[in-house]
């Protein structure tokens, strides 16, 4: 679900920077799979549509897997933004916005 969450975070926001041609790398290789065959998961359904959707807009998209031995330093800035993303919900939620 995180994985899923980061590629519809980058490839939105690569959407609207308009970049043309993107290169997707994850260490998910159930979620590169998923999006090679355009399937999805129920539970990522939402996220998946949109990922898809998002697709036919770029000249050039591809998504290949990667090991994370050879990721580490993008699965570190991941998991530091998925924390900030978190942390912001929880204050969000106590300042009941």
């Amino acid at each position: 679900m995180t994985e899923a969450i980061a590629v519809h975070r980058a490839v939105s926001n690569a959407v609207f920077s308009n970049v043309r041609s993107l290169a997707v790398l994850s260490d998910s290789s159930s979620l590169i799979n998923l999006l090679k065959a355009g399937e999805h998961l129920p539970e990522l359904f939402g996220i998946m549509f949109d990922i898809y959707h998002y697709v036919s807009l770029f000249d050039v998209i591809s998504f290949s897997f990667i090991s994370r031995n050879f990721n580490s330093e993008a699965d570190l800035v991941a998991k530091s933004a998925l924390a900030g993303s978190v942390m912001s919900s929880v204050m969000n939620s106590a300042l009941g916005e």
